[in-house]
């Protein structure tokens, strides 16, 4: 299969550059003035994305780009570190001089509220949730949203609960990054997903691979940033109001968010907020008992400045009850059994209901940030951030005891961060471009009842720099970067944490490096190689008892060490017109890697009886193939493909070998080889903006690497379903008003499958049919 799909790229490339060469010779030449007092601009950073150029205007405000292609359609990008972004498009028939008047942000009524980092973007694969994927998935979890990416799969608990897993990792290996703040909650639990709300996000990218210097010692496999739409710059009200309906578990999901700027000021505002409610989802042949869910979002956001001063607020909270199956959960070691080996879940309510009855999870999470920036200069700015982050879970289990108050839960969880950070930025300064900076983190989890990890206290603090260098016409780039964290834990047994059982620290170097060459403007290749590491975590360390929310038993071990990672990653990519291929190789190694290993037995406690699984550490490499291509082959139509190709295993004691033939060294809870492939339909031009039709399907194979021990029940059977995605956006009038409307369709076909990565595959089947239909109406422009 790699052979083929090898093929199936050199084909593309090989077609790409074969075609003639257009004779581009004509130049561009420039001056940039401030449009109040018609000074010239020095310094500012002139770029043309679709000939890969850029220049930098001289102490008199003059640039020149040169060898552009005649009658071709070019966008001008320009950027000044006081004055508004300015964008052109331009379409040259002979050499051009032209004038471009840009306004100071002083003079503006509105400023630049959010801040964009300088740093240009980084020198490791990363990959954006197109458009279609993020409307299609509105009114879904974070995780459901970004397993449309290649390399990128979901680890599930029952229905309801589901958290992203780049390459093979996930949990305390990602970082979750919204609104430039890194989400700090019970991350560790394979059943805790992310406490976010993608309708506040108008753009989700994943970054793969080692990025712990630009997201910490948690993103030692990538991180999944969310970024929101900038705030409102003209003067005036705006906004969209989004609603939507699933047809599997009669879900409803209503959301909003409204804009607004004081005229004659600098001060815009964002209110947003969004509601969730489902019932009991539904398999091809039966109801889950005990999948509803319920989740309550608000968030609210302002910006304002005065001349190189800007400034941010935050104030967010996140709200979630999640039923768990209730048939997951068994009451001895006999009915566990005959539950693993039924093809039907056991003790399930085979009805349809609303209602969230025990076991369940009751998740909130707050959040407050203030960001500050000023512009020391033409060159450099300063920007200073605090954060407090609240997380309060709640676990309720099934109570078979009477003297047990009804509303009393099995495990609590109280997580307290502040986080404050530093840096400097830098514009192209000889061709150099990035900044340095400091953090420091603060946190106290206080675990209430349960008592499966203990009361802990974090301390930490972490310097960082970065460079990326440039120089237009110049085909390479190169990206270093480097940083140091340290980390004091202090945990206790006790219920005090004045009174301390055990105390750790770590400390160490993350590192990367990166080049890109450009070989045309639309075909480019990306090397890219980082160091990360990452400390045990508390519960690696010291969990000893029932996961109630995941339905194991789960113990850690005091003597594990931090992860050491060294990946390396490979990619090309190639955008031509409507021609679009990337293909990114990559082998992490890891040094003392934590897993979760499934052990072939059952645990009986007062609660029940649970699959156990211990946490083990050895030396391991996870190595693959992430790929997709969408190639058109007729008007308005195009073939589409992803695939995600991992191998995960144990290094044998004092070898890079790979394992024996008999398997007994893979690791556990791998992602399966998958591929979506499918057709495109869509119309471009102004009258039909937003229409399209794409029918996909998506293959998972059967996981065959798996140890010969540990395993409770053989690995699901390969499965294929097949998915519908389609959307039209209407134009109202001239005043910025749109209507949105979109239908989606999972599991068209109604087939009986298990997913691998979900723990609750051992009770029942994944859901069937599920048709969503969703609308948005923008207003106010």
């Amino acid at each position: 299969m790699l052979n083929s799909k090898a093929a199936m790229l050199g084909f593309c490339l090989s077609c790409a550059l074969s075609l003639p060469a257009q004779d581009c010779h004509i130049a561009l030449r420039g001056h940039i003035v401030e449009a109040g007092t018609g000074e010239p601009l020095a310094y500012a950073s002139v770029s043309v994305p679709e000939a890969e150029k850029g220049a930098i205007s001289d102490e008199k405000g003059y640039f020149v780009v040169a060898d552009l292609c005649e009658n071709t359609p070019y966008t001008v990008e320009i950027s000044h570190v006081e004055c508004d972004h300015f964008t052109q498009v331009v379409r040259l028939k002979e050499n051009t001089e032209m004038d471009f008047r840009l306004i100071h942000n002083a003079v503006l009524k509105e400023v630049v509220i959010r801040e964009k980092t300088v740093a240009p973007a980084p020198a490791q694969p990363e990959q954006q949730v197109d458009e279609i994927d993020l409307a299609a998935s509105r009114g879904i979890n974070l995780g459901e949203t970004l397993r449309r990416l290649p390399g990128v799969t979901t680890l599930n608990t029952g229905l309801t609960i589901s958290k992203p897993v780049i390459q093979g990792l996930h949990s305390n290996r990602i970082a979750i990054v919204a609104n430039g703040l890194t989400l700090e909650g019970q991350q560790w639990g394979s059943e805790h997903a992310p406490e976010i709300d993608p309708f506040s996000a108008g753009k989700i990218s994943v970054v793969k691979g080692a990025a712990g210097v630009r997201y910490g010692t948690g993103a030692l496999a990538g991180a999944v940033v969310l970024e929101p739409a900038p705030l409102r710059r003209e003067d005036g009200m705006g906004g969209w109001v989004a609603m939507g309906g699933f047809s599997n578990g009669l879900g409803l999901v209503a959301s909003g968010a409204l804009d607004w700027h004081l005229p004659g000021s600098t001060a815009a505002f964002r209110l947003q907020g969004t509601a969730k409610k489902s019932g009991n989802l539904r398999t091809p042949d039966y109801y889950l008992g005990n999948t509803g869910a319920a989740e309550f979002d608000l968030s609210a956001m302002a910006g304002w400045g005065k001349e190189r001063w800007t400034h941010e607020a935050v104030l967010s909270t996140f709200n979630q009850r999640l039923g768990i199956l209730r048939a997951s959960h068994i009451g001895n070691l006999t009915d566990l059994q005959l539950a693993i080996d039924s093809p039907v879940p056991l003790n399930n309510d085979d009805a349809f209901t609303y209602g969230i009855e025990r076991p369940y999870q009751q998740v909130g999470h707050m959040t407050a940030k203030y960001k500050v920036t000023q512009r020391l200069s033409d060159k450099w700015k300063w920007s200073g951030q605090y954060a407090f982050q609240f997380n309060h879970r709640r676990e309720y289990d099934v109570v078979r005891s009477s003297g047990t108050a009804a509303d009393k839960p099995q495990l609590s969880f109280r997580l307290w961060t502040n986080t404050i950070d530093l840096s400097a930025e830098h514009m192209p300064i000889g061709h150099w471009q990035g900044g340095a900076g400091i953090q420091g983190i603060q946190q106290t989890n206080f675990v209430g009842l349960g008592g499966l990890i203990p009361d802990y206290r974090t301390a930490g603090a972490s310097l960082w720099a970065m460079e990326r260098w440039r120089r237009f016409p110049n085909p390479w780039e190169f990206e270093f970067g480097v940083r140091y964290d340290y980390r004091r834990t202090s945990a206790t047994t006790s219920g005090s944490l004045s009174n301390i059982d055990t105390l750790v620290h770590f400390g160490s170097i993350s590192a990367t490096a990166g080049v890109i060459y450009h070989f045309r403007k639309y075909l480019s290749a990306t090397l890219n190689s980082g160091y990360a590491w990452r400390p045990p975590h508390v519960n690696e360390l010291f969990a000893r008892g029932v996961h109630h929310g995941a339905g194991t038993y789960e113990q850690g071990r005091p003597d594990l060490s931090p992860e050491k990672a060294l990946n390396t990653s490979l990619s090309i990519s190639l955008q031509k017109e409507r021609l679009d291929v990337m293909l990114t190789l990559y082998h992490n190694r890891i040094r003392d890697f934590i897993y979760l290993d499934p052990q072939n037995t059952f645990i009986l406690t007062v609660r029940g009886a649970f699959p156990a699984y211990f946490y083990a550490q050895s030396d391991a490499v996870l190595q693959g193939l992430d790929g997709n291509a969408s190639l058109p082959f007729a008007k308005n139509w195009s073939l589409e493909a992803r695939i995600s190709l991992l191998r995960g295993y144990r290094l044998l004691a004092d070898s890079l070998e790979t394992p024996a033939n008999d398997g007994q060294d893979w690791l556990p809870l791998m992602p399966v080889d998958r591929i979506q492939y499918g057709l495109k339909w869509s119309l471009g031009g102004q009258a039909n903006d937003g229409t399209f039709v794409r029918l996909m399907a998506a293959t998972a194979l059967r996981q065959t690497r798996i140890p010969d021990e540990g395993l409770l029940k053989d690995a699901p059977p390969a499965f294929t379903t097949i998915g519908l995605d389609a959307g039209h956006t209407f134009r109202l009038g001239t005043s910025g008003r749109s209507l949105e409307i979109g239908l989606s369709v999972q599991n068209l076909g109604n087939i009986r499958y298990r997913e691998y990565l979900n723990f609750f595959r051992f009770y029942a089947d994944e859901p069937g049919l599920n048709v969503g239909l969703r609308a948005k109406m923008t207003f106010g422009g």
